[in-house]
């Protein structure tokens, strides 16, 4: 009899404790579907990204990391709205998904760039943020990719173009890659040069060689300022339009190639562009050289029998 008492008196003891202790796990159960839940909605979430660069290189970034106690967004846009909306670089907007095709133009113009001496130069941009700095020392552009091509040409990788709201099909990445342009700072004709330090700005003629630009560009320079700046300069800039000599692009294919006025060391030299086509390209085909003439022939001629004499 006190051994079924003491049986009854335990398990009525025992019945609370058990009770407790299915709440305990019950709530840990819940507690933990709580947590997923969270972690599957933050996983949806984007948060801001507050750049070291600056508030107009901060941007959005999604899951939503443990412990983020900012506000959180919806989508990639409704973030760059909430978090950044003064943003003028259009820096945010630039990594959405689903990009507009340009960012909103900044309240500075479109034609007031300059550096952003505010970052790395070798992660260097150009901006036109308001207002335009007043300092001398700082050059004004008009365009975004000249202001790129003349204040970061030494970057290897291109960052400053890549980051253009439109920017080119791919930055120069080797010397033989870089085409020749003439100079956009070179008003004054008579001192003007080409240059190679940079994509092709839009609207230039580019030229597969220095000497080439320099004949495309500044065919009556009688100063020979272009051709003085070239790596392989010819021996003597000619002095007057009728001084000039010409002689053959061995640098481009037999096919394509044609005749630059000038001189240079090693190569024949000719008194008139018809001459130098006629000596240097006998079998060419294509009629490339007698097509860079002022006045080319009506039809180039193909061998030594077809070639006719005519006033230079």
């Amino acid at each position: 009899m006190k051994f079924t008492q003491v049986s009854v008196l335990l398990a009525t003891a025992a019945a609370p404790q058990a009770s407790a202790l299915k709440i305990f796990r019950n709530r840990k159960a819940d507690d933990a579907a709580a947590d997923a839940q969270q972690q599957r909605q933050l996983a949806d979430r984007w948060y801001a990204v507050r750049s070291p660069a600056g508030y107009d290189y901060g941007w959005c970034n999604s899951p939503v990391p443990g412990g983020y106690t900012e506000t959180t967004y919806a989508t990639d846009l409704a973030c760059c709205k909430g978090a950044f909306p003064d943003q003028q670089s259009g820096y945010c907007l630039q990594w959405l998904q689903s990009a507009p095709t340009a960012a909103p133009t900044p309240t500075g113009g479109p034609d007031a760039w300059y550096r952003d001496n505010n970052v790395d130069a070798t992660k260097g941009v150009c901006i036109n943020t308001a207002p335009t700095p007043k300092d001398s020392s700082v050059t004004i552009y008009d365009t975004q990719a000249e202001c790129c091509i003349k204040e970061y040409g030494f970057q290897a990788d291109g960052y400053c173009l890549s980051q253009m709201v439109t920017p080119p099909t791919a930055a120069p990445t080797t010397l033989a890659d870089k085409k020749w342009f003439k100079d956009p700072e070179s008003n004054d004709f008579t001192t003007g040069t080409c240059i190679n330090d940079g994509p092709v700005p839009s609207g230039y003629v580019a030229y597969g060689t220095n000497a080439e630009c320099c004949a495309g560009e500044y065919k009556t320079q009688t100063s020979g300022a272009c051709y003085a700046g070239m790596a392989n300069a010819p021996s003597a800039a000619p002095s007057a339009v009728a001084d000039i000599k010409y002689y053959p692009d061995y640098d481009t294919d037999y096919e394509d190639a044609t005749c630059l006025p000038g001189k240079m060391n090693g190569r024949p030299s000719f008194d008139s562009m018809a001459e130098c086509c006629i000596g240097a390209y006998p079998a060419q085909t294509s009629g490339a050289c007698f097509a860079g003439m002022d006045s080319p022939p009506t039809v180039a001629p193909t061998t030594e029998a077809d070639k006719k004499w005519f006033k230079d």
